[in-house]
């Protein structure tokens, strides 16, 4: 099966969404396409790696594989999250459904669309935590602004009892709202949304396995326990346009907040001789994970104080934790 889906290799020219459907996104700020985009045969391969990864607790050591509901004095259940799943498995990479991601990325973003990064969330039968409502793009840098859709793809059937995908309709409207820590704890792996907006008006999107959602980078999202007997896995492919500076947004001070122990441990694995192993691990990726490398490289390089001759324009990697983009 997984030479099958190595092989499908698939060129994507002509739209894939309608033009009701892209008009339904602009104004709604998330799309639910409930009917199987994907076959089953893909999502029982996908569904195996992914499954595998997580229950051997790869990426853990070099803070990967976090805990999104983990927070201080905080009891809502356990959401394991994989950043970057495809550096440990390849065979991810190749998969054919990423072409058709970018091509509805392109649709929705430009021409300039990119895959950034895949993440896959994890919500065990009945100790499956709460995702926090949050907006994507709160996780940016104002210096390097990247403006983003998130294409969810559910590896289960999804239900409001095991913690479908929830959005606000419209709050992509609203530009990017203050966010704090989760639960506004002093320690925590995620970031919450605190602005003020209509929880009531929150849309909970069931869908089948191999249906998709796409949300807006600044849409309003999260999701519930998982209190059901089964399990929830979600594979998550980000798309960004290139970085540009939006200094009229100020800061997001709360992305130097979120999982500073995280970011502690992956530094001392980096110092520890981590590094030479990461940098194998994007070298023998694809060429998605190899510009993700080149930019964080660059990036870090006009950070030295000998090169700073303008300040404002480093982007601020350390600060908006590197590893917890997607909260799903």
């Amino acid at each position: 099966m997984r030479e099958a889906a190595e092989s499908r290799q698939v060129e994507v020219d002509s739209p894939l969404l309608t033009g009701d459907q892209v008009a339904e996104f602009f104004r709604e700020g998330f799309l639910a396409l409930d009917s199987a985009q994907i076959s089953q045969a893909d999502i029982h391969w996908c569904r195996e790696i992914l499954m595998s990864l997580i229950a051997r607790n790869v990426g853990r050591k070099e803070g990967r594989l976090i805990d999104i509901s983990a927070r201080e004095d905080g009891d809502e259940g356990v959401t394991p999250q994989l950043c970057r799943p495809s550096l440990y498995a390849a065979e991810l990479s190749k998969w054919s459904y990423r072409n058709m991601g970018l091509a509805i990325a392109k649709q929705l973003l430009g021409p300039r669309a990119a895959l950034s990064a895949d993440n896959a969330v994890f919500k065990p039968s009945r100790i499956g935590g709460v995702t926090p409502w949050h907006q994507d793009e709160a996780y940016n840098n104002p210096q390097a602004y990247q403006e983003q859709i998130t294409i969810w793809i559910a590896l289960f059937d999804t239900t409001p009892a095991n913690g479908a995908m929830a959005f606000i309709p419209r709050s992509h409207k609203l530009g990017i709202l203050p966010h704090r820590l989760n639960g506004g704890a002093s320690e925590a792996t995620s970031i919450e949304c605190c602005g003020e907006f209509d929880r009531t008006a929150a849309k909970v999107c069931p869908i089948r396995a191999g249906a998709i959602t796409i949300h807006h980078g600044r849409t309003i999202h999260g999701a519930s326990r998982n209190l059901s007997d089964g399990p929830r896995l979600g594979y998550i492919l980000n798309y960004k346009t290139p970085p540009r500076a939006r200094p009229e947004l100020g800061s997001f001070s709360w992305n130097g907040q979120a999982a500073r122990h995280i970011t502690h441990r992956r530094k001392l694995w980096l110092l520890r001789g981590g590094i030479f192993m990461e940098m194998l691990r994007f070298l023998r990726s694809d060429h998605d994970n190899r510009r993700h490398l080149i930019r964080q490289v660059v990036r870090r390089f006009r950070q030295w104080p000998h090169l700073d001759a303008a300040p404002a324009a480093s982007a601020s990697e350390a600060q908006t934790p590197p590893l917890t983009h997607t909260r799903l």
